[in-house]
């Protein structure tokens, strides 16, 4: 672990999160101990490190508390994507609490909150993200087989509790987003379709895996393609999936059309 003193924790969006209606970005991290195989981030020019160590390795923002008290005003009725290069939940914020601190900033100041992670640890945070008008979590659940989960995502937490990290939030009134992206080969696609459409998220996006060697993309290493041509040999599984939740009438959205900012607490987005 290595703290370092940032000297902001709120960044001009840019990119499909800026074309999506973000203001903002928060990144409480830099890099990350899930490891994904596929993730974009170890390609952009913030990771120094070699791309073989991504997972190995992360940088805590040690003054992100302290410097969001200061900046959550300039975020008042904006919206902020947190996080968009790294996972606010992984494993060190249970004991750092880097997040949280943030959250508890943000909330006096009320800006259009989007938490994107894979960690069930956002649980622990729903007094919180129960104060925010405008708020939705996002929570990553690409695959439906925990063989293919392990072999993409070796030390990110297991399907199962982030569906019940999802249950749990919904329970507690707070938006979820279900993000199928990138969407990893499916044992079942039928099945992942009727989970899907039973949870009835506030909104469901799905992204094809797709081969963008040396770009921008979430799926950047040869590694990682590898793994989806081992796994889904025929290369249709994406549009199965589409095809299931189709025939099960869920309202979805492609790729990037699917990140925007929330309406309010409590309030469904509008799919297409």
């Amino acid at each position: 672990m290595e703290l370092a003193q940032a000297r902001s924790i709120l960044t001009p969006a840019t990119g499909f999160i800026r074309r999506g209606g973000f203001d903002w970005t928060c990144n409480p991290y830099t890099g990350c101990t899930f490891g994904c195989r596929y993730c974009y981030a170890m390609f952009l020019p913030q990771n120094r490190r070699p791309r073989e160590d991504w997972g190995r390795w992360f940088q805590a923002k040690a003054n992100a508390v302290e410097l969001a008290r200061r900046q959550a005003p300039r975020a008042a009725g904006q919206a902020v994507y947190m996080s968009s290069v790294t996972d606010p939940y992984q494993p060190v914020e249970r004991v750092l609490k880097l997040t949280r601190g943030i959250l508890e900033a943000l909330a006096a100041c009320q800006p259009k909150l989007v938490i994107q992670t894979r960690g069930p640890l956002v649980t622990r945070d729903i007094d919180i993200l129960s104060m925010f008008e405008a708020v939705r979590v996002n929570l990553s659940i690409p695959t439906d087989d925990e063989e293919i989960r392990q072999a993409f995502e070796p030390k990110a937490p297991p399907l199962d509790s982030r569906w019940l990290a999802a249950q749990a939030l919904k329970e507690s009134g707070i938006p979820v987003g279900l993000c199928l992206t990138p969407l990893l080969p499916v044992a079942n696609h039928a099945a992942f379709a009727d989970r899907v459409a039973g949870f009835g998220a506030d909104v469901v996006v799905v992204q094809e895996f797709h081969d963008a060697p040396r770009g921008w993309g979430a799926d950047t290493t040869d590694e990682a393609v590898g793994l989806a041509r081992r796994f889904d040999p025929s290369g249709n599984g994406y549009l199965l999936m589409l095809r299931s939740l189709n025939e099960r009438g869920v309202d979805y959205h492609e790729g990037e059309s699917g990140f925007f900012p929330p309406s309010g607490l409590g309030q469904r987005a509008s799919g297409g």
